[in-house]
């Protein structure tokens, strides 16, 4: 039986070994970890954009001369055929020849023939946008009835605010063909029918408010010089190039949300994704073909105090999907032509591989390989192994899988 010093020198040779075992032994890796869980995601495209007027009009001058200050500004609102922009004195032209007079009364003919087509298509047009605001109201009527569905109803708005915009710009080129024949008037008229005082007021073609003054000092100008500018801002567009690899993935109708435009996000949907391309050389010097795409705000009365050429970040929805199982894409790694992840098993990180969907800014959609309320490290250290002891500092704070 061995002696109580002999039993001393045991322990103390235990409690040694067990000591170097402790202090050699690979401790545990603090890691941070997520938990796989099911939520909705989406999958968006962004990119910068600028809004801008449907329908711009130039006002230029009519003729040649000496034109007067124009005293509008920016922001000003005009009116059709009452807003004088400004006056302009003509220059006292020589005697015309019989052939230069008679090819302006043609011009003048011309002009009147133009005019009277322009009112024709105008009233064709009215008479359309009358007939389209009668459907509307019967679909509004029968979808309160549910004999039609919501798309129709959308279908009928659709169609009388796209008539509604024809129109305007009818009665905008009205306007604007008054103005040429004025102009061929102006032509005709012999210079014994003018002095010094005749003066001739370039007004308004149509009403709206002004966006930009190209001339504003007194002085002489050509005919066809640019004066200024006038659209309606109830007609704003959006307009953002993407990258042609993103832009095949939008479609006609994808919901949009604009931001970082200086107030509260807002909705709309795209109009068109334009067929051609172009090259552009961004900031860092590489060529990108981009493509064009429009869009239209949800209420154009929420526009607020958005205005004609100014900047925005449009994010469009190209999927959506409703229960996903989620990840965080910060625990997501390579692992030969797939994906892989490190899932916390009684303490300890397991390798697992999993098949991938739809990923995002912040989450991947999981396919296979996790199940709900599994714990996975993310940010796995470089020195993580498989089967290490692990333990988790804190858990992070979750982000909507939404981006």
């Amino acid at each position: 039986m061995p002696s109580v010093r002999m039993r001393i020198w045991i322990g103390l040779s235990v409690l040694a070994i067990l000591g170097f075992a402790w202090a050699f032994s690979p401790r545990a890796i603090e890691v941070d970890a997520a938990s796989v869980t099911r939520d909705d995601m989406t999958i968006t495209v962004s990119d910068d954009g600028m809004t801008r007027v449907r329908d711009v009009f130039v006002l230029s001058a009519p003729l040649d001369g000496t034109m007067s200050r124009v005293e509008v500004e920016p922001g000003d609102f005009v009116k059709e055929r009452e807003t004088v922009i400004s006056t302009i004195r003509p220059l006292l032209p020589p005697l015309l020849p019989a052939r230069t007079e008679a090819q302006l009364k043609s011009n003048v003919s011309s002009a009147e023939s133009v005019v009277t087509a322009a009112r024709a298509d105008t009233e064709r047009l009215r008479a359309e946008h009358e007939r389209l605001k009668r459907d509307l109201d019967r679909a509004e009527k029968l979808l309160a009835s549910a004999t039609i569905s919501q798309q129709a109803v959308d279908n009928a708005e659709a169609a009388e605010r796209t008539s509604y915009l024809a129109l305007r710009a009818a009665e905008a080129v009205i306007g604007v063909r008054r103005q040429e024949l004025a102009a061929a008037r102006a032509a005709l008229m012999p210079s014994t029918m003018q002095n010094g005082d005749d003066t001739i007021s370039v007004t308004a073609p149509l009403s709206g408010q002004i966006l930009t003054v190209d001339r504003e000092s007194e002085g002489p100008v050509a005919q066809g010089m640019p004066i200024v500018e006038i659209g309606d801002l109830n007609s704003l567009e959006c307009v953002a190039d993407f990258l042609s690899e993103e832009a095949v993935r939008v479609r006609p109708g994808d919901r949009v949300t604009f931001t970082d435009w200086g107030g509260d996000p807002l909705q709309g949907r795209v109009r068109r994704v334009e067929p051609a391309g172009f090259t552009k050389v961004s900031a860092l010097g590489i060529e990108e073909q981009r493509v064009n795409i429009v869009m239209d705000l949800a209420d154009p009365a929420e526009r607020q105090s958005l205005g004609h050429g100014y900047r925005f970040v449009a994010n469009i929805v190209v999927w959506q999907g409703t229960d996903r199982l989620v990840v965080p894409m910060a625990a997501l790694f390579r692992d030969a032509d797939g994906w892989a992840v490190f899932v916390i098993e009684n303490g300890r990180a397991n390798w697992r591989s999993v098949s991938v969907g739809h990923t995002n800014r912040t989450h991947a959609d999981i396919l296979g390989g996790l199940k709900e309320g599994e714990r996975v490290i993310i940010h796995p250290p470089r020195l993580l192994e498989r089967g290490r002891r692990v333990t988790v500092r804190a858990a992070p704070t979750a982000a909507s899988p939404t981006h």
